[in-house]
């Protein structure tokens, strides 16, 4: 999938702003709060009905502003045409699709799969396990169309279970709820640990590109209980101190994707700039096992490319970036003139919220 246009209006500090973006790499630069960071963010809008940067879908409005509205064409492989349109008007949301009403938000995703890799994505390393969750089962939303009803089957019988738990109702009431969690739990697991074995191999590839030094990384997926244990025995042996804690404390919704060298954690052993190249590196497998799965390109947007780089690692991400036939967004300051001519498409000039292409 590729957006072949953009419309965006009172946005931000974006007020009305037409542009058709290039098939693959797109550079969109100037100065700092000139509005480029608000162009991705419109793009994510467009995707997912909701910010990359704030929970309040209200402040994306203009100042002074009330409304805004973000419209998008994208095109499939077979280059059929898809509108899309995002806006807040009357201090409600409203998704459209096709000239139609979308119900949920989720429903934007199948229409532009979108990754974003912002200042704050090094969090993936660096915070505890809910964002790798959230990194492994977006793949699987994606891709495997079971997961969705799965981890809703998952979540109502582990809410269940919490709800006994903290009410204090007799083992027996409590356990009844058992047999649906280890059912969803295990089909959980074994999705994540297929696509993990997918992932595996092509975040190694892209290492070996981006940071050979320290290509010998170690991901691993801790399930959310202990290693080998029965998950079913595992609940009914935890029932007690579940029952003083009041809540479930093992399931896939504690499980977490751990990445280290030698048994050591990454984040304690490398630079921030290592640990936006390896986030790169994930984001970009993650879209590519996507592609592989579902045959459609997913867009990936990358704000403030050169922070942490130097000239080196940029322009091989670049170079990386380029061989993946994917549609890409990525803002910078400067215009990147260093940058081979034949890596960026197309150029556009952000400056006091007026979007101009320049290439």
């Amino acid at each position: 999938m590729r957006v072949s246009r953009l419309q965006i209006l009172n946005v931000r500090n974006l007020r009305e702003i037409a542009i058709e973006p290039a098939e693959r790499l797109n550079l969109i630069y100037g100065k700092n709060a000139s509005g480029k960071t608000s162009l991705l963010e419109s793009l994510y809008v467009l995707s997912r009905g909701k910010s990359f940067r704030t929970n309040q879908i209200r402040h994306l409005a203009r100042k002074g502003q009330t409304e805004f509205t973000i419209f998008g064409q994208v095109r499939d492989r077979d280059d059929q045409k898809i509108d899309i349109g995002v806006s807040y008007q009357n201090k409600r949301i409203r998704l459209q699709a096709y000239g139609r009403p979308v119900k949920k938000a989720s429903q934007l995703a199948s229409y532009i799969p979108l990754v974003v890799i912002h200042q704050e994505s090094h969090r993936l390393l660096l915070d505890g396990p809910g964002n790798r969750r959230k990194f492994l089962d977006w793949g699987l939303f994606h891709v495997e169309p079971s997961f969705y009803a799965l981890w809703h089957r998952y979540a109502r019988a582990l809410k269940q279970r919490n709800l006994s738990l903290q009410r204090g109702v007799c083992r027996r009431d409590c356990e009844i709820w058992n047999d649906e969690l280890v059912a969803a739990a295990l089909a959980i697991h074994q999705l994540r640990m297929q696509f993990l074995g997918k992932l595996r191999p092509l975040f190694k590839r892209f290492i070996d590109t981006l940071l050979p030094a320290i290509s010998e990384i170690t991901m691993e997926y801790g399930s959310g209980w202990p290693d080998k244990a029965d998950f079913a025995t595992v609940l009914k042996e935890a029932y007690s101190s579940d029952r003083v804690y009041g809540y479930t404390r093992y399931g896939p919704h504690r499980a977490d994707m751990t990445l280290s060298i030698q048994g050591i954690s990454l984040k304690e052993r490398v630079s921030r700039g290592q640990q936006k190249l390896l986030v790169c590196a994930l984001y970009l497998a993650q879209s590519r096992v996507f592609t592989e799965k579902t045959d459609k390109p997913c867009v990936v947007l990358i704000d403030d490319i050169a922070a942490e780089l130097d000239l080196e690692h940029r322009d091989l991400l670049l170079g990386l970036i380029n061989r993946l036939d994917i549609q890409v967004f990525i803002t910078a300051t400067d215009p990147l003139e260093g940058v081979p001519g034949a890596l960026i498409q197309k150029k556009f000039h952000v400056e006091h919220g007026v979007v101009n292409q320049v290439l």
